[in-house]
Formats: C-alpha cells, sequence, structure tokens
C-alpha cells in the first residue's frame, strides 16, 4: 500500500513538471471509471477499484501512478496540484496500491483505492482528489525526435459531506463566432452551493423560422464557481431569436432522488461579436 505521507516530496514534484501539460486522452491507456461521486460521511471508510488498461496498439506501457488535487477553470478544463494545497482537498483520506505498473499491449491491471474519510470535518460540502496514471513517450510530431513528452490521465474523485446543496443557475446565454468562424451558443452558469452540479438539458432557440435544439450532457459547475460553456450550433438561426436553457441537475444532494430541475432561463438571443446567419433573410446581417 503506497501511503501519501511517505511520498508527498515525490507526488507534488511530479504535478510540478505536469502543470503545463494538459491531462490527457488516447495515448494508449484507458481508466476507468474516470468519475467517482460518493458521500463522505465523518468516519467511514470505502474502497474502490480503477481499472487500468493499455489499449495501444503493439506498445508496452510503464506508468507512475499519484494523487493530486484538482479543480476546474472557468471553461472547464482541469488544473491539477500538488496533493493537499488545495482548500477542498481529500487527497489525505486517500491511500492506493499498486504504485507503478507496467502493461503489454491489451493488458489490464487494478488499482485499490481506500478512502477513510475523517472523523472530524472542518467543513460540509465537496472535497475532492484525482488519481493519476502518468508516463514518458517519445515525441511523435513532426520536428521533434529524440524528444520525450508527459502523459497523464486521471481518475476524478468527488466527496460531498452533508449537509450539501448544488445550486445552479444559468445567467447569461450568447450567440458569437469562434477565432475559428464557429457559430457558437456561450452559456455562463453559477454554482452558489457548496456542491459540484452536473447538468443535462437543451438548448432551443426559437423565432421566426425553424427552432434550433442543441442537446447538452454531462455538463459540470463546481461549488462556488462560474462556468463558461461552448455549445457548437449546426444549423441557421431564426429571425428574431428567443433563447430558452432548461436543465436538470443530476447531482443535486438535497434532494431524495438525486436530482431537481433547474430554474429556466429565457431570453431574448444576444449576439457579441458575430455575423447572425438568420432563416428566411437576406443579406446576411450584421450585428453589433
Amino acid at each position: 500500500m503506497t501511503f501519501l505521507s511517505a511520498s508527498r516530496a515525490c507526488i507534488a514534484s511530479l504535478i510540478a513538471a505536469f502543470m503545463a501539460v494538459p491531462v490527457a486522452h488516447g495515448f494508449g491507456v484507458g481508466l476507468q471509471p474516470t468519475t467517482i461521486e460518493m458521500a463522505a460521511e465523518p468516519g467511514t471508510r470505502q474502497r474502490h477499484v480503477i481499472n487500468i488498461a493499455n489499449v495501444g496498439q503493439g506498445k508496452t506501457v510503464s506508468l507512475t501512478l499519484g494523487l493530486a488535487d484538482w479543480t476546474l477553470d472557468r471553461n472547464g478544463q482541469i488544473e491539477l496540484a500538488p496533493p493537499g494545497e488545495r482548500a477542498e482537498s481529500a487527497s489525505d483520506w486517500a491511500r492506493f496500491s499498486p504504485a507503478f505498473v507496467t502493461l503489454e499491449p491489451g493488458e489490464s491491471q487494478q488499482v485499490i483505492v481506500d478512502i477513510i474519510v475523517p472523523a472530524q470535518l472542518e467543513r460540509p460540502g465537496d472535497h475532492r482528489f484525482a488519481l493519476l496514471a502518468s508516463t514518458l513517450l517519445p515525441d511523435s510530431r513532426a520536428g521533434q525526435s529524440g524528444l520525450w513528452r508527459k502523459f497523464q490521465i486521471a481518475s476524478l474523485f468527488y466527496l460531498t459531506a452533508a449537509p450539501a446543496v448544488s445550486s445552479p443557475a444559468v445567467r447569461d446565454a450568447r450567440f458569437s463566432l469562434t477565432s475559428q468562424g464557429n457559430q457558437v451558443i456561450n452559456l455562463m452558469i453559477e454554482n452558489t452551493g457548496n456542491a459540484h452540479a452536473r447538468l443535462e438539458g437543451n438548448v432551443l432557440i426559437e423565432g421566426k423560422g425553424k427552432r434550433v435544439s442543441i442537446p447538452i450532457s454531462n455538463l459540470v459547475v463546481l461549488d462556488g464557481t462560474v462556468r463558461e460553456f461552448e455549445a457548437p450550433v449546426t444549423a441557421p438561426l431564426p429571425a428574431n431569436p428567443q433563447v430558452t436553457v432548461s436543465f436538470e441537475n443530476i447531482f443535486a444532494p438535497q434532494s431524495a432522488e438525486g436530482a431537481m430541475p433547474v430554474k429556466t432561463y429565457s431570453a431574448p438571443l444576444t449576439v457579441t461579436n458575430a455575423r447572425l446567419a438568420l432563416q428566411d433573410a437576406a443579406p446576411v446581417l450584421e450585428q453589433e
């Protein structure tokens, strides 16, 4: 069994080396499950099994396992920190084994994660940590012969201590163009609760012409944060567009059912920095 107290310096240096490297997907390693949501009852112990597999073709992969703190930035990108650094850290609660694995192509192995919740918690709501699998691989990018790159993949743990409330609300919805010229809807969502929200729902744009429906799933908004989310719009918009955003929060610890509807957001669609392609309108209208 690997104890965090005995390896903190090693893991901290590992995280520092990877701070500028995004969590990678598709370098030949699969980690399941990628997300674990659990209740954090003081004084309890839980064990979870993470399956790590080499799904690449023809290469043996050696991996180092470690713990990290994590959060999401305003755009939903994962940010890592050394274990125990963040206020919501649960890294000290976790132990795991093994610390190193070597996998032949097609081979998999189980990683055991033991979590002991302290008998006394300083605060309710969400606590978090990540189990990381990291490796060095030759850089296959053009002009990078002889260089190596660091890759990592993570299972993200959410531990929620009562009393916990997830309280998401849509604050704004706007139409714009990306730097590549793609049409998108930009949503701004705030969660004023002390537990994360996981949203499923739909963005509906109606007006004069064919309405546009955009499904959205698995949208996470961490506790006490504002999330900006971008969804592609692949159809022309109706004239005089009105946007309606309907979500269900499928992680609502304050509800016995575990899910709650989110107050519907509805307003005329605001257009920023874009040429608005309207149905039944010619030529394309320039909007401010």
